[in-house]
């Protein structure tokens, strides 16, 4: 039974989400379509606004088979980083195709990217303009328009962009995997809901929960009334409580102890420890900024120290890759798959299990997504809510549709 991978969030699940997956449905009824998301904290540096296990189930009622965790150091991660993990991570589960959105009618142009950008000449032209004091991302924008033909149209698509990415890991780990790109008519990156909108953004969406705004028409009707039940349980991130927390623990750390964790280089840790002292988190962060030091790669960098995230754990999951898959809920669909499927690593579906299953490395990991867990349920809204150790009480979901 040939799969479709989808890396994704789902953060939160939406109609943009439910119209991708109709359409590998109406497009390859055979496959199935697995989802790789991301656990309890997203890319964006913080956790995910739902847990996950909320948000695999929402995948599945909403057109997913089978949703496996991505592990927290990958989802937490550089856009490399993140991508390179779950490429990697279908590849254990022979997931043999990856699907994305793509604003670009002609997606050659991204494998003639992706070529490029994986020379040695192309890796060090982007050190190059990332000495001159630019973050990674505006130096990866800069050598797409000046040495990519069409390189232009790449860097205003959004998608694009990161599909660009999953290209290049593909090109490096999986050269084999067939690529499915999924055209989009319209602009899903607008910061704020507006009318006529079929597909706004997951920022936008984040934004209106936030402020109580409902988001009813812009969720599958399969979801909406247990959407509803989580909310008025509070079992949501609180994003002033969870940025409270990491200001407490950031203010407690020394400059010595924060030179360990990853991404602090340059002696970053020194304005680091100074900002802390502010009376707030986002005055904090304000201070520390700089084109080279973007907001999400700071959020990403407080999650490190949070969740105890060293320099020499992150270069150990560039090597060794994902060490684990931890499956998180599927219908009978997926339930075929996975009976006759084989992953080449672990397959993880009770968590107290898991260390006498996985490598040291992997011991290693699992700690990290229990933390990640413990974190966003102790930011939860709700006191009621905000349990430890929910990844130890948790069971896949097989969801009959």
């Amino acid at each position: 039974m040939k799969a479709i991978g989808i890396i994704c969030e789902y953060n939160p699940f939406h109609n943009g989400h439910a119209h991708q997956l109709h359409t590998l449905s109406t497009n390859y009824p055979d496959a199935l379509r697995i989802a790789i998301m991301s656990g309890s904290f997203v890319q964006r540096g913080e956790p995910a606004y739902f847990s996950k296990f909320d948000r695999a189930r929402w995948a599945i009622y909403g057109g997913a088979d089978v949703v496996i965790e991505l592990p927290t150091i990958y989802s937490l991660g550089s856009a490399e980083l993140f991508c390179t993990g779950a490429v990697r991570l279908m590849k254990a589960l022979h997931i043999h195709s990856i699907s994305f959105g793509s604003e670009l009618d002609d997606n050659s142009i991204l494998h003639t990217a992706a070529e490029f950008l994986n020379t040695p000449h192309g890796q060090e032209v982007i050190q190059q303009h990332i000495k001159t004091g630019v973050s990674y991302g505006t130096a990866l924008r800069q050598v797409i328009a000046k040495h990519v033909p069409k390189g232009d149209l790449i860097n205003d698509a959004p998608n694009s962009l990161l599909g660009l990415e999953y290209i290049r890991a593909a090109q490096r780990y999986f050269s084999n995997l067939m690529v499915i790109p999924i055209t989009r008519q319209s602009s899903h990156h607008s910061p704020t809901l507006s009318q006529g909108q079929d597909f706004p953004s997951g920022t936008a969406l984040r934004k209106a929960l936030v402020e109580g705004t409902t988001i009813d028409t812009y969720v599958p009707h399969t979801i909406i009334d247990d959407m509803h039940k989580v909310i008025a349980q509070g079992a949501y991130t609180d994003y002033e409580r969870y940025n409270d927390i990491l200001h407490g623990i950031n203010r407690l750390l020394s400059t010595v102890e924060l030179e360990t964790y990853g991404d602090f280089t340059e002696g970053i840790e020194h304005r680091w420890h100074k900002a802390m002292q502010h009376v707030n988190w986002t005055h904090a962060l304000e201070e520390i900024k700089t084109k080279r030091y973007t907001y999400a790669r700071l959020r990403r960098m407080a999650a490190y120290t949070a969740l105890q995230i060293t320099k020499p754990i992150l270069q150990e999951a560039h090597i060794l890759g994902p060490q684990y898959a931890r499956l998180l809920a599927f219908n009978q669909r997926g339930r075929i798959w996975l009976k006759n499927n084989t992953p080449s690593i672990p397959l993880i579906q009770k968590w107290a299990k898991a260390p006498s299953i996985v490598s040291n490395f992997g011991k290693q990991l699992l700690i990290i997504d229990t933390k990640a867990t413990d974190l966003q349920t102790y930011s939860f809204k709700s006191t009621l809510m905000r349990t430890g150790h929910e990844d130890f009480r948790y069971s896949p979901q097989y969801i009959e549709m």
